[in-house]
């Protein structure tokens, strides 16, 4: 493997005193310091195969834990990959939830999906390859199963860089099928070599989307978006119409957010999510929030938002993932004592599972999480239901539970 590793654009560090006086003088979003950020350090690394993946690190956050980090020590902390949702990329771990891997002990990887951010290149430039030729293929001929082992080589392939022994993942809201999918080629590996050393500790998906369990009690521009992923297979007008959207994206994020004035998006942000959830509308509502998950979400179409997104919601509102009957077999038709549904491991081949779902979530159903529980992991997993929460309040106002959970040993 060549390995190539560089510090890329680094934010700016969050100033310190009243959050007011922050306020008044980030009044557009192309402010550098908003009072929730984090400074990131992103980090490229070139695969087999000549793709570069990039992923995001926040050492301030391990410095604000009060830590003695330093470069020498490096595996003190556990590393936790962080799969983010969609559309976004590995910024948005520095304002959701790397302060409280931090606290709780750990180091947040937070990947860039193949064509997301400013440097991770695409799965394969402007097509899609079959996993069983090196010949570019047209749109009706999309392998989104490849693109899925693609990414997650990908990951072995850092993991492999980075030395880890061990290590967790979440995956939060779209990152629901990337991290599923790593687990099942993690256990594949283990049955299939029993000297394999690496051990995948805990996974959490927090309010993850899984369409297997289907779009009911979804948003509808949500459900709009998977029955377009779903018929794209034989139609080529929802193709048109799914490239014609990832590149809006790219025009949306690139051009008109930057443009925008922090009062501007506030109220379009408030119009956007009229309907959500009160506690997601109390979050969503805060500046201190707002602001700097709007920066984080900036780079995510660096690169034009096409292929990047498009090759993205293929995946992530794609039904009936492969990787889903071959958890499905180990879970629940397998032999192994795990956990019956404490979260608990005694078969060191199974990880922790932790699912952390708010049952008033709009955005991933309740009946995700259910159906990830009882159908895929055969009730084998932990549970953490918030009654009064939706998809951002879950993701953002839990994050010391999930990160606690990541974290464990």
């Amino acid at each position: 493997m060549t390995d190539q590793e560089q510090d890329a654009q680094k934010q700016d560090d969050p100033k310190d005193g009243d959050d007011d006086d922050n306020n008044n003088n980030n009044n557009n979003l192309g402010v550098t310091n908003p009072t929730a950020s984090l400074k990131s350090e992103e980090h490229s690394l070139q695969l087999d195969g000549g793709r570069i993946l990039a992923y995001h690190t926040f050492p301030m956050a391990e410095k604000q834990d009060g830590g003695n980090d330093n470069k020498n020590n490096k595996i003190s902390r556990h590393p936790v990959l962080y799969f983010h949702g969609f559309p976004g990329c590995g910024l948005e771990g520095g304002v959701l939830c790397a302060r409280s891997v931090a606290k709780a002990g750990g180091r947040l990887y937070a990947i860039d999906r193949p064509g997301m951010g400013r440097l991770s290149t695409p799965y394969s430039g402007n097509g899609t390859y079959s996993s069983n030729s090196n010949k570019k293929t047209n749109d009706t001929e999309t392998d989104n199963n490849s693109n899925l082992d693609r990414f997650v080589q990908g990951i072995w392939e850092l993991i492999e860089h980075e030395g880890w022994k061990e290590f967790s993942v979440i995956g939060v809201s779209g990152g629901g099928p990337f991290t599923l999918a790593l687990l099942a080629s993690y256990l594949q590996r283990r049955r299939q070599d029993r000297q394999f050393s690496c051990r995948l500790c805990n996974v959490c998906l927090v309010g993850a989307i899984c369409m297997s369990a289907r779009s009911d009690g979804m948003k509808t521009d949500l459900v709009q978006l998977s029955t377009l992923v779903e018929t794209a297979s034989t139609s080529w007008w929802s193709r048109l119409q799914l490239r014609v959207a990832a590149a809006s994206t790219g025009a949306i994020f690139n051009y008109l957010v930057p443009a925008l004035s922090s009062s501007w998006m506030m109220k379009l942000n408030e119009y956007g999510n009229k309907n959500a959830p009160t506690a997601d509308r109390q979050w969503l509502s805060d500046e201190r929030n707002v602001l700097p998950f709007l920066l984080a979400m900036q780079p995510i179409v660096k690169q034009g938002g096409n292929p990047g997104v498009y090759d993205d919601v293929m995946i992530v509102s794609k039904a009936h993932h492969r990787h889903e009957e071959t958890l499905r077999e180990i879970y629940c038709n397998g032999n192994s004592n795990n956990n019956d549904g404490d979260g608990d491991s005694s078969d060191n081949d199974l990880p922790n599972l932790g699912i952390f779902q708010g049952e008033l979530d709009i955005n991933v159903p309740p009946s995700h999480a259910r159906y990830i529980h009882e159908s895929i992991f055969g009730g084998r997993s932990k549970m953490f239901r918030y009654d009064d929460l939706g998809h951002i309040s879950t993701i953002a106002g839990k994050s010391d539970e999930y990160a606690a959970f990541a974290t464990r040993y």
